[in-house]
Order: structure tokens, then C-alpha cells, then sequence
């Protein structure tokens, strides 16, 4: 079964972390990717930075999706970002509500409240790709896993053209939800979001935050392994494990995050494509 990939970006802030975007850029160059995406920051925190970084995909000839999130603007200037992405040749923004800087997610007084009401927003003007985000483990502010994907059905309900979905572990979890939104006539494409362990520490602090879990296999299997090249190719054996047997079972559309790292994309992609399972479009 042939799958599809895409790529996850963020902007840079300094020269450091610039220069290591554009090694990252470089080293990812021959692998075309069906699209790379760039993230936002919420509030204002590296909205210039993004824009300035999806521009640089451009001119290396990526096909860019711009994130977009609804915290600490008004409509209008939320619109006014999406319309400055789109106006630079963007025709696809990964809409999401966004979480506060500091707490729980508080809307702005003349913002969107929920990333239904941004799609929705956004569609009054856009006619292009909009992904939004799903949670296979559950939103960690949602009430249930059902609100959760009750949320999800509005948001495709008011013109998503496709799900991407938070990284996962959890194979069995990730399949579950997939058939879960299924029962709730979802029909949009669904993205697997594909988290490679370059830190078991780091990985599972992050996770902590956003409502995902690292099971304990995973964590014992690192935690035997002193050698960072050991530790590397355990990485690649569970995103490449994950990425087969989700494929198997229908999902064969995987979004890559690269942390602005290139050398865990590459393995994943060098196995894939020997094993005949990466097509990029």
C-alpha cells in the first residue's frame, strides 16, 4: 500500500534557529513532500516569523500550508493574517483554535470562540485546503472523548476539507478514533500526525502539556539504551512500525513533524521508500 507525506516546520527566532531551518530545508530538499506546513504563534508572538518562514518554503519550491489560530486577535485580525498568507499564493491554512499563552483558552472579545466558528470564518473567503486539528487521546480541556469529537464534526461541518490529527503512540488508540469519527459521518481525508522521539525526556514533558501519553513500553524500551545511535534507530523502528500498520488499515496520509531536525524524517523516509510504502503526491 503506497502512502502520502507531508512536512511540519516552525519559524525560526534567531539566526541559530534559522540557520538550522534552512540546514533542515536542505537536507529534506530532495523528498518533495505533498505539502509542509509552517506553525503560528498565538498572540502575536511569531506571526512575522511565520510569514516570513512559509515564504521560504516557497522559493524552495515546497507547497506551503499556513497555520492559523484564533488566540489573542479579533476576527478581523485573524482574517487579515489568513488573507496576507493567501494573498503570497497560500491555498492552504491548518486552522486551529489555539491554546493561551497562559491557562485555559480565553476567546478574544471580538474573536472566534472555537475553531468551528474560525473555519467557518475563514470559508466566508477562502476557497482552498483547510485542515484542522483532532485529538485521537482527547482534547485535554474537552468534557469526553464524545464532546471531542463532537467538536470535530462542527468544525468539519463548517467546511474542513480534511483532519489532522495530534501525534500518537497508541496505535490501537489512533485506529479506534479513526473508526470513532467514522460513526459520526466524518468523511473528510484523515492526516496521521507522526511525532519521531528525538528526546525521550523532552517527548514526554511535551506531551504532558498538549494530552498525549508515551506509553511505557516506549519509555522502558529508551530507557535501556544508553547509545544516542541506538536510541536514533529505536525511533525510527516505532515510527516506522506505527506508519505500516496504519496503512494497512486505510490510513496512509502521515504529516511528519520535523522539529527543524532532518535526520529523523530522512530514516523514516529512506525505510518507507525501500519498503515501496512513501509517495509524496
Amino acid at each position: 500500500m503506497i502512502g502520502r507525506y507531508s512536512f511540519e516546520f516552525f519559524p525560526p527566532k534567531s539566526s541559530v534557529s534559522s540557520l538550522a531551518l534552512d540546514t533542515c530545508l536542505a537536507g529534506l530538499e530532495s523528498w518533495q513532500p505533498e505539502f509542509s506546513s509552517m506553525t503560528y504563534g498565538a498572540g502575536g508572538s511569531s506571526q512575522a516569523e511565520s510569514f516570513s518562514a512559509v515564504r521560504r518554503l516557497q522559493k524552495r519550491g515546497h507547497v506551503a500550508a499556513a497555520h492559523i489560530t484564533a488566540v489573542g486577535a479579533s476576527a478581523a485580525e485573524v482574517n487579515q493574517a489568513a488573507q496576507a498568507f493567501a494573498g503570497a499564493g497560500v491555498d492552504h491554512l491548518v486552522a486551529l483554535r489555539g491554546d493561551s499563552l497562559n491557562g485555559a483558552f480565553i476567546p478574544h472579545p471580538q474573536g472566534y470562540s472555537y475553531g468551528a466558528d474560525l473555519v467557518s470564518g475563514l470559508r466566508h473567503w477562502f476557497d482552498g485546503t483547510i485542515s484542522v486539528a483532532a485529538y485521537p487521546e482527547t482534547h485535554p480541556e474537552a468534557s469526553s472523548a464524545s464532546a471531542d469529537i463532537g467538536h470535530l464534526a462542527a468544525k468539519v461541518g463548517a467546511g474542513a476539507s480534511q483532519i489532522m490529527t495530534q501525534y500518537c503512540y497508541d496505535t490501537d488508540a489512533l485506529l479506534g478514533f479513526a473508526d470513532s469519527i467514522r460513526g459520526y459521518a466524518i468523511d473528510v481525508p484523515i492526516v496521521v500526525g507522526i511525532m519521531p522521539i528525538h528526546d525521550i525526556q523532552a517527548i514526554q514533558r511535551f506531551s504532558a502539556r498538549c494530552g498525549a501519553t508515551v506509553p511505557t513500553k516506549i519509555v522502558a524500551q529508551f530507557e535501556r539504551l544508553s547509545d544516542s545511535n541506538d536510541q536514533f534507530q529505536l525511533a525510527l523502528e516505532i515510527a516506522l512500525k506505527q506508519i505500516d500498520r496504519l496503512a494497512d488499515q486505510g490510513l496512509d496520509q502521515v504529516h511528519l513533524y520535523t522539529l527543524n531536525r532532518p535526520q529523523w524524517v530522512q530514516g523514516i523516509l529512506h525505510a518507507l521508500t525501500q519498503s515501496g510504502l512513501a509517495k509524496s503526491a
